[in-house]
């Protein structure tokens, strides 16, 4: 299927890689997945009506010569900015040094990256290596260590927020909400992919996830004023709870928030087990 539908919306692949182009100079341009709509109308005036679908959101992996002077996290915003007009871009951007980096040590997600990603564009200026063979074992020995961290910090911060709104204290409670999906969110990529990304930014990681786990994008709909709302402050739980003195979330909220985020511990414990 993923190859059907690269090959099905070549015209905005190609637009999409010149609205990439346009925002910054790239080295080259992988489609890692989109979401593919689907859309069908009948009524009685029209009973056999055909299905019409378009790719509403594209993953792509993104790699940029450092020597440019740009951020990974500037490089993505750039992108996604300049293309959201077009279509929703998640962009995963990486210096291509260290991607050869991680060719030579046999890393699965760039060896899988090679081996099966669409090439969208090669700016050819810095050629790859060619990948080594992954170490199974050694990798899989690394990421039972990582996923068996995740679960236990999982609980323990949410075991925080619990305590914390006893005390009352929703402030701290929702930064330790935000910890507890930060590292659920770590450890679900992780296990797809065997890559520890960095950000402590959940809209980003919830993203990058959607990518390897349906079940994500439900989570957090943001589709209402109270969706919205509910997800910025845990968007900005990591930050403002310690240093603003206007961040505020009552208890309503502050348990909303907590039956989401078990919500996310269950997803992250049945990742782990496929």
């Amino acid at each position: 299927m993923y190859y059907l539908l690269t090959e099905n919306f070549k015209s905005q692949e190609e637009q999409l890689v010149a609205l990439v182009q346009e925002a910054v100079p790239v080295e080259k341009i992988y489609m890692l997945g989109s979401t593919l709509m689907q859309q069908r109308t009948e009524s009685v005036f029209m009973t056999d009506a055909p299905s019409c679908r378009n790719a509403s959101h594209y993953w792509l992996l993104v790699l940029i010569d450092k020597d440019g002077g740009h951020s990974d996290s500037y490089v993505q915003d750039k992108i996604e900015n300049t293309c959201q007009h077009f279509v929703a871009v998640t962009a995963i951007v990486v210096d291509i040094t260290q991607f050869n980096n991680w060719l030579n040590e046999g890393q699965r997600f760039a060896c899988t990256v090679i081996k099966i990603a669409v090439l969208l564009h090669d700016r050819t200026n810095i050629p790859l290596v060619f990948p080594n063979a992954i170490n199974e074992e050694a990798e899989k020995k690394a990421t039972v260590i990582y996923c068996t961290q995740g679960i236990n910090k999982v609980n323990e911060f949410i075991a925080g927020a619990e305590l914390f709104r006893v005390r009352e204290q929703n402030k701290m409670a929702a930064f330790m909400l935000h910890q507890a999906a930060e590292q659920a969110l770590l450890t679900i990529f992780k296990k797809a992919t065997s890559w520890h990304i960095n950000t402590h930014n959940i809209d980003k990681l919830l993203r990058y996830c959607s990518m390897v786990n349906y079940k994500i994008p439900t989570i957090f709909p943001r589709d209402s004023e109270a969706g919205k709302r509910l997800f910025g402050l845990l968007q900005k739980a990591y930050i403002d709870t310690r240093y603003k003195d206007d961040f505020a979330i009552n208890s309503s909220e502050l348990n909303e928030l907590t039956q989401r985020i078990k919500t996310l511990q269950e997803i992250m414990l049945e990742a782990i087990k496929n």
